[in-house]
Order: structure tokens, then C-alpha cells, then sequence
């Protein structure tokens, strides 16, 4: 069992107190992963905590590779470089009119 904060890090424990009805929707909820009804079990409380179950081969092993820095990044600095490239053609091109 992994369990893991928002930003993925590792928790070494986690308390989770529920009523008991809380425990039989959260057993259905567990029973209907396992077998596919959902992908997922979103369990969570208005404006309180959440708690994300999932089957441990539905986890994806690389969750940067979907993160948006790693296309966003690359993509700002090849504009950048657009711009700049761009801006020097212009002042170019100005130059040689005012000639």
C-alpha cells in the first residue's frame, strides 16, 4: 500500500476516523473498484479532507510525464526565441527602410 499527499510525496501514516456509515459507503465504494464498476473512489467531505482510492496497476508509475511543466516549459522558451528572432528580422527590416 502507497499512500501519498497531493503532490505525491509518501506518507508513512495516515489516520482516517469515519462513522459507520461512512465505512459501509466506503466498503461499496472499494468493492466497485475492484471489480471496474469505477476507476476510481473519490471519498470526500464538504469544504474537509478527501481520500482517492485506485487499483495499484491503474496507477500511472511516471505521473510527471502528464504534468503541464514539461511541455509548457519548452514551448514558452521556443516562443521566446520566436519573439527575440523575430524582433530582430523587424529591426532589419526598419533599418533598411530608414537607409
Amino acid at each position: 500500500m502507497k499512500i501519498e499527499d497531493r503532490s505525491g510525496d509518501t506518507l508513512p501514516e495516515v489516520t482516517v476516523t469515519v462513522d459507520a456509515e461512512e465505512i459501509i459507503d466506503l466498503l461499496q465504494g472499494l468493492a466497485d473498484v475492484v471489480e471496474g464498476k469505477r476507476e476510481h473512489l473519490h471519498f470526500a467531505q464538504t469544504g474537509g479532507a478527501q481520500l482517492v482510492v485506485r487499483l495499484r496497476h491503474e496507477v500511472d508509475p511516471d505521473p510527471l510525464r502528464h504534468q503541464m511543466d514539461w511541455w509548457l516549459g519548452p514551448l514558452v522558451l521556443f516562443g521566446a526565441l520566436f519573439c527575440i528572432l523575430g524582433l530582430i528580422t523587424f529591426i532589419r527590416w526598419a533599418a533598411g527602410l530608414l537607409a
